[in-house]
């Protein structure tokens, strides 16, 4: 076999395995991963003039990938791209607090850590970043801190690859209704920590007008926060 036809053979077995994907009885999860690009790009419009703008672009770029991947059953891409979507959001939030940091970032001279994000006292779940910038999210922060620990191990676990995943990856191209339902229930949890974490943030900031682009989306998924949706529906 040629590289030419080794490739084209290739491109044949993932068109087949998105024809599955996509043939799945429930693509309810799909489909709503799929419209939070939308709602993000309001979020990219509302903040463009945010010097930390570039690592959210970079960001949902990577989650649109992402969900590709897992389409074409490029499963364990698929979750390292979930996760570095879900990293990189959590880090432009902290950078738009600390824009020294942000500026020695961008020229090289700084690294981010994960264990910075999710520290006790400075990370974007602390009490002081809460404070800071919407304190009346206090009782929700260690909620949200807790299940985006956890999220982040069950992605890491591809990254790593650990046994536990590796087993259930499929040898070849493949689609797998296990792996294309897991990477959507985790996609979907993602979703709503990253908005939360931009409403922890942002929300108390915006013009009145800026309300109105985000007010579905953010309704949709905070009906049961209350100091949230105080603010939306202002």
């Amino acid at each position: 076999m040629t590289t030419i036809e080794y490739y084209k053979e290739a491109g044949s077995t993932v068109t087949n395995i998105l024809h599955e994907s996509l043939s799945n009885t429930d693509l309810e999860l799909f489909n709503s991963n799929h419209s939070f690009l939308a709602d993000f790009e309001s979020w990219l419009e509302i903040l463009k003039d945010r010097p930390e703008i570039s690592i959210f672009k970079n960001a949902i770029k990577e989650y649109q990938i992402s969900q590709l991947s897992c389409s074409l059953g490029l499963y364990q891409q698929a979750f390292m791209g979930l996760r570095f979507f879900l990293e990189r959001t959590l880090v432009a939030i902290m950078f738009s607090a600390k824009e020294i940091e942000l500026n020695l970032w961008k020229i090289g001279e700084r690294d981010t850590y994960w264990s910075e994000l999710m520290d006790d006292e400075k990370g974007v779940f602390s009490k002081k970043f809460c404070r800071a910038f919407f304190s009346e999210l206090d009782s929700e922060i260690s909620h949200f801190k807790a299940i985006t620990k956890k999220v982040y191990r069950e992605c890491s676990e591809y990254v790593h690859g650990n046994l536990s995943v590796i087993d259930k990856i499929p040898e070849g191209l493949e689609y797998s209704e296990e792996l294309f339902i897991e990477w959507n229930t985790l996609a979907n949890i993602i979703k709503r920590i990253v908005l939360f974490s931009i409403c922890l943030r942002y929300l108390k900031f915006l013009k009145t007008e800026d309300y109105k682009e985000i007010e579905a989306s953010i309704s949709e998924e905070f009906t049961s926060i209350s100091v949230i949706m105080q603010y939306i529906n202002q």
